[in-house]
């Protein structure tokens, strides 16, 4: 490992690795984290300092923060080895949805230059809003948002039916061969939908209230799922 910098502030930098090593060999790994995050903040462009950030990260279990220190160190010394190393064997701990994430970023990009973008929960909220199931398809969860989608589509298909189509439906019949207008039509149609069986309005009710709670549902997860989302990009260094 090599670092550009002056003689005054190696001798200083060594003093602080060497620091956070002895935490480390003495299992204070708060202690280490800390003096090591001083450090990384101290000398930003010291591939020790990442490197040792990300030897604290690993042996904490957060292998998505040591990545990103790995990472850096590589970029700020490719030829660094020892960084490329422990960068491979940090990605063998990634969990399933990183690598989830990860195997769907090298499809899309077919490059390690791409940088996703993290979703909004203002924007995943706004969409939700719209429709239940947008918003989760904002997030990128496909095939949640479109479970949602096409079940709130059916459910609302069938409230139009049972709203709608019914009474007017049941008017028409009535009403063959004789020409009504259209506030009689709607007249009619409305005094149908109120006469309507009590087992017909159950049904309605029902499919209401679901609605209404499938779509606040929609919408608090989708903000919630965007927020985890931009943390987690934060974590993997995006």
């Amino acid at each position: 490992m090599t670092d550009e910098i002056s003689d005054d502030s190696q001798v200083e930098l060594e003093k602080l690795l060497s620091r956070v090593q002895l935490l480390l060999r003495t299992g204070d790994l708060t202690g280490a984290q800390e003096t090591a995050s001083e450090l990384a903040e101290q000398y930003p462009d010291s591939t020790s300092a990442h490197e040792q950030l990300g030897d604290v990260y690993l042996a904490m279990g957060r292998s998505a923060q040591a990545r990103r220190h790995y990472r850096r160190a590589l970029q700020l010394e490719p030829a660094n080895a020892d960084a490329e190393r422990k960068f491979a064997g940090a990605l063998v701990d990634m969990s399933p949805d990183e690598q989830r994430r990860q195997a769907i970023r090298s499809l899309v990009s077919g490059s390690e230059d791409y940088e996703p973008s993290p979703r909004r929960p203002l924007n995943a909220v706004l969409a939700a809003g719209l429709f239940p199931g947008l918003g989760q398809l904002y997030n990128r969860q496909y095939e949640k948002g479109l479970a949602l989608f096409g079940g709130a589509a059916v459910l609302v298909m069938l409230l139009f039916y049972g709203f709608v189509m019914k009474p007017w439906g049941v008017v028409a019949h009535q009403s063959a061969g004789e020409t009504l207008t259209w506030q009689q039509q709607m007249q009619q149609a409305q005094e149908v939908l109120v006469n309507m069986p009590a087992g017909h309005w159950v049904l309605l009710i029902c499919g209401t209230v679901l609605f209404v709670a499938a779509h606040a549902y929609c919408i608090y997860d989708a903000y919630k799922t965007a927020h985890e989302q931009v943390d987690a990009f934060k974590a993997l260094g995006t």
